[in-house]
């Protein structure tokens, strides 16, 4: 088998072969080269592709893409990077009701897939597109490989490389792979979708944002080394999260506590990224750092909490971190919580050897020594006194 040949089944596939009996269109979003292409052409090879990047494939659905649709399109197909031509999803949610009142005059009360939808762009931050796909479409959020998907157990190599999913079929290397990858972001979502034309200043704010990872966001910081405006930030900042590039996690909050910090921290989707703007060459930079490896194994664990939570179908914030401010602070790195109440509290620590003093901040509320007690770390998982260690190729634990 060539490199081309090469496909890595991705743990989604059951959730999206679940939703494809309940929706007319399926929609699936996330970071470029995150494997959609592959993924649907895989479980869907019955239907017609449309690249909508493609100048001519654009040209000839644009003219008249309803009479495209009824024409070439009525037994389905798929439309990547649909976001070129927005009124696509009028037109699918006009065509998908037909079909399924027909349907239901047979008996059926469901229209299986038909019209597959892809892009790097989160459209779901337009209202418009909103109101069209609700009720009508399953939202699939693809984001880089797992864990388990890469079968990457090297810590270092796993915070280098990422999960793009081309790392790991072809031979290509962080350092061959990440220059263009940020490039073509910058071009094709950053100027032509955004009508950014600073593209060198976004490119260093993007920098800046790899180096704040995990933090709370320095806007003081970013404004005045790059010269620009907090709202600037805040527009740049919902690009790259409507990119899937960054996501942030929440504070866990009750109204009842005082002193909880009211801001979010930021993370990357993708180690690899992050890793490759904050100009690191090779795993060894990262291990020979101990604030980039802390920075870094954080990261890695919430990116793939979220991973997995969007596996599940679960697109909410599946978990937070727990935040004490002012005299006798302290901190939880991430909670998870549900139906209210927090389940479980988990510390994460770039370290191979277990700690018993690392549960020690697990013991300052109620609501923390009720929950299940998690450390995720590079050692073994093993049962230790008061909780449960994990290794941080095993903290699918974590969703048991």
């Amino acid at each position: 088998m060539t490199s081309k040949e090469i496909y890595i089944t991705r743990e989604i596939e059951s959730w999206m072969k679940v939703q494809s009996k309940n929706y007319p269109i399926m929609s699936v979003m996330g970071p470029r080269q995150s494997g959609k292409t592959k993924l649907i052409r895989s479980l869907f090879p019955h239907l017609p592709y449309y690249d909508l990047e493609r100048e001519a494939i654009f040209k000839m659905i644009s003219k008249d893409p309803d009479q495209f649709v009824r024409d070439k399109c009525i037994d389905g197909a798929i439309f990547d990077e649909f976001h070129y031509i927005p009124k696509l999803t009028q037109i699918l949610k006009t065509v998908s009701d037909e079909l399924l009142t027909a349907a239901n005059k047979e008996g059926k009360t469901a229209l299986p897939t038909r019209f597959i939808l892809t892009g790097s762009h989160n459209y779901l931050f337009d209202e418009n597109i909103i109101e069209t796909m609700t009720g009508r479409a399953a939202i699939i959020k693809l984001l880089p490989l797992t864990l388990q998907e890469s079968d990457c157990t090297d810590v270092y190599q796993a915070m280098y490389k990422g999960g793009y999913p081309i790392l790991y079929v072809n031979g290509q290397t962080p350092q061959t792979f990440f220059p263009p990858y940020i490039q073509n972001y910058l071009e094709r979502e950053v100027r032509t979708i955004h009508g950014i034309g600073d593209l060198r200043t976004f490119r260093k704010f993007m920098q800046m944002c790899a180096y704040l990872s995990g933090n709370f966001f320095d806007y003081e910081t970013v404004c005045r080394t790059l010269e620009i405006k907090k709202k600037t930030i805040d527009k740049w900042l919902n690009i790259l999260y409507a990119s899937h590039i960054i996501f942030f996690a929440s504070p866990y909050y009750k109204s009842t506590m005082a002193k909880f910090a009211n801001k979010d921290k930021m993370y990357f989707c993708d180690t690899g990224l992050c890793s490759a703007l904050m100009d690191i060459e090779s795993p060894l930079d990262i291990e020979e750092d101990p604030a980039a490896k802390g920075k870094l194994f954080e990261n890695l664990v919430f990116s793939e909490v979220w991973k997995k939570s969007a596996i599940q179908g679960k697109y909410l914030d599946p978990a937070s971190f727990w935040n004490v401010q002012g005299e006798g602070g302290y901190e939880v790195d991430m909670v998870m919580q549900k139906a209210g109440k927090i389940k479980k509290s988990i510390e994460i620590k770039a370290g191979d050897k277990f700690d018993p003093h690392w549960f020690d901040n697990m013991q300052k509320h109620p609501d923390l020594v009720a929950a299940g007690k998690f450390v995720i770390y590079t050692g073994p998982t093993m049962d230790v006194e008061g909780g449960r260690a994990l290794n941080f190729t095993d903290l699918d634990q974590l969703f048991l």
